[in-house]
């Protein structure tokens, strides 16, 4: 195939795009209407098979996408990392309380709001999380630019274990640190911390360490034995820990997701945990994240020093996460085994009719790490200044409907890799990797 034919004004490359109840109670918890699709159980609770529209909202993920690609359509945008659901309805009922209250003075979070985090977690995940620790903001990137601008001075390095999210790219040079990528190591369908490497950018000084568990866009649920190695090398040369978990709702059957918090004493006192609703729920729209640690004294500089940590947040955020938090759980158990199914059937297919793309099933989020690299070499090489991913991109795009993010968006050693939302209905999961086949054998 001639890469004449992909057109060349597709699209800015890198980063950029990423960087862009009281009376829920109520609510039916049970329904006949939802349909699972094997390897984890369903409560058939929601209807994750509807065909939600969500064109015309304006969100990134469909509007956008569908704008810069034309002329071409784009049924399947599997790239921006939302979900096509609808949300869970008590939220909804919380919001809509909420707007029939006409006005819009300040006003507190609702008052279980923490009481709810720390249920979550420990119910979930067997954390125990202090209330008097959980500190606001605007959401996970805020939070771990105002831990950077914190605990470090311009120039000081901050490790990145890379592929790793494309975002973690542009907040660390805006709080005036410099990136020390580590590239993780990549064996037989397997991804682990490169130790030496990770002790060598310590010992040059590194100051703190980004933590993604899960990871995205590999999908690895990092294991506590892993997580204490690393752990053990920060503790050793006195640089913090800032774990990213926003994705930890998202655990396949055969994956396990371990808080790095709860490995120790030593491991908490040295790090800061931050999470999200925005993921589980889908709530990314409403700007509220949160953070904790056992190291109170770290967390009130952080208070005191970061820009993004404020004493009330959005409210209708707020009351969106108490809603999730508190009735939340079927919900949350459907969304994973949906996800698992996704996983398991995109696995199949490639398999059996997509010779040139290799996927394994991942362990946490609903994000596929597709190894690509005998299509791109199918493909030829770029064209001008576009990456290896632009070309790929395009392609996808512009033979098969289909957007998805290129690998180097998230690191050097992303090339020849494909990031690919699982977060949508399995048909149109199914729609997407028929046109994709369809692509594939018309080379």
């Amino acid at each position: 195939m001639s890469n004449s034919k992909l057109d060349r004004r597709l699209f800015m490359k890198g980063a950029g795009a990423a960087t862009f109840m009281a009376g829920a109670a109520s609510l039916p918890t049970t329904a006949a209407s939802a349909r699972g699709m094997g390897h984890m159980s369903m409560s058939m609770a929601y209807d994750l098979n509807e065909e939600f529209n969500r064109i015309g909202s304006g969100d990134f993920k469909w509007d956008a996408i569908r704008k810069g690609a034309r002329p071409y359509e784009v049924p399947y945008p599997m790239g921006v990392a939302d979900m096509d659901f609808r949300t869970l309805p008590h939220i909804t009922a919380a919001l809509q309380k909420r707007l029939n209250h006409h006005n819009w003075g300040y006003e507190a979070p609702p008052a279980d709001y923490k009481e709810n985090i720390v249920k979550w977690n420990k119910k979930r995940y067997d954390q125990d999380v202090d209330p008097s620790t959980i500190k606001n903001c605007i959401g996970v990137l805020d939070g771990v630019s105002s831990a950077l601008r914190t605990v470090c001075e311009p120039g000081d390095k901050v490790i990145l274990h890379t592929p790793n999210y494309s975002s973690f790219f542009g907040v660390i040079p805006n709080a005036l640190c410099e990136l020390a990528e580590s590239d993780l190591i990549y064996k037989d369908g397997v991804y682990d911390f490169d130790y030496d490497d990770t002790e060598r950018l310590l010992k040059e000084g590194a100051k703190v360490i980004i933590l993604c568990n899960p990871q995205n866009p590999t999908g690895n649920c990092w294991t506590a034995d892993q997580l204490r190695k690393l752990g053990d090398l920060a503790n050793q040369y006195n640089a913090l820990m800032i774990a990213d978990e926003i994705h930890c709702d998202f655990v396949n059957k055969h994956a396990k997701y371990v808080p790095y918090a709860s490995l120790g004493d030593a491991y908490a006192m040295n790090s800061i945990t931050l999470k999200s609703t925005s993921k589980s729920f889908n709530l990314a729209a409403h700007r509220t994240g949160y953070m904790f640690s056992d190291n109170k004294e770290l967390l009130d500089r952080i208070q005191k020093i970061g820009n993004h940590q404020r004493a009330l947040l959005n409210t209708m955020g707020t009351i969106a996460s108490n809603a999730a938090y508190k009735h939340g759980e079927t919900y949350m158990d459907d969304m994973q085994a949906y996800m698992d199914a996704n996983a398991h059937f995109l696995e199949k297919f490639c398999a059996e009719k997509l010779p040139l793309i290799d996927y394994k099933v991942h362990e946490g989020t609903y994000l596929a790490w597709l190894d690509c690299s005998k299509l791109a070499e199918k493909l030829g090489s770029p064209e001008g200044d576009d990456r290896v991913g632009d070309m790929m991109k395009k392609f996808f795009i512009q033979k098969a409907g289909v957007n998805i993010n290129p690998g180097e968006n998230y690191g050097r050693t992303g090339v020849g890799f494909m990031r690919m939302n699982l977060g949508t209905t399995h048909k149109k999961l199914h729609g997407a990797l028929m046109a994709i086949e369809k692509a594939c054998n018309a080379l």
